[in-house]
């Protein structure tokens, strides 16, 4: 086990000040990564971001690259997506933690699984500060201890757990196709009986 610090670069995603900073404008200077657009399951949900024009300057290291890994920092669920996208333009903001693994010992996929995972969340339960709106501090993800199998290994740990979801998913399709059949076929039942009239 290693400490995350070691072998990943973590920063906060850039700072947006004021109130129409995160505004959508059409042809904004940038895309925002918002946290709306990642599933639990650390997949991505819509590849359009909003465009935004904030007042600042942003900082050329905030700008997403493909293998950056972003994690929400706040709010009550662990997640964790691979930006996959060739866009030049995009950011996250604030209320992400933005990761660059060292790639020669781990994969961004697989420190994005491991993010998700059970041992992570508890790690993190265990670390949120606020009452309200529940916070994961830098160094909660810095001192998180992460596995390092070799790299092939991680990649197929990655493509096992991208077959349970896939699996899931078909599972979760399949009871909701058996479920519209059998209603279906007990409304078809029932108009097909003759009508009782109690004497």
């Amino acid at each position: 086990m290693t400490k995350l610090g070691s072998i990943a670069e973590v920063r906060m995603g850039a700072t947006l000040r004021g109130r129409d900073a995160a505004r959508p404008v059409p042809n904004g200077r940038f895309r925002l990564v918002r946290i709306g657009d990642i599933s639990q399951d650390g997949e991505w949900i819509t590849d359009q971001f909003d465009r935004i024009s904030p007042e600042e300057s942003i900082s050329p290291g905030l700008l997403l690259r493909p293998g950056d890994v972003l994690f929400p920092n706040r709010g009550a669920r662990t997640t964790a997506c691979v930006f996959r996208f060739g866009y030049e333009d995009a950011l996250a903001g604030a209320q992400f933690f933005l990761l660059r693994p060292d790639d020669q010992v781990l994969l961004p996929e697989f420190l994005a699984w491991y993010l998700r995972s059970d041992d992570a969340a508890r790690h993190f339960d265990e670390r949120r500060t606020g009452t309200h709106v529940k916070i994961i501090q830098r160094e909660a993800l810095t001192d998180l201890n992460i596995p390092l199998p070799p790299l092939k290994a991680q990649g197929l740990i990655v493509e096992l757990s991208r077959l349970q979801i896939t699996e899931r998913g078909l599972t979760s399709r399949i009871a909701e196709l058996k479920n519209r059949l059998l209603n279906h076929q007990l409304i078809q039942t029932a108009k097909s009986l003759k009508p009782f009239f109690p004497k």
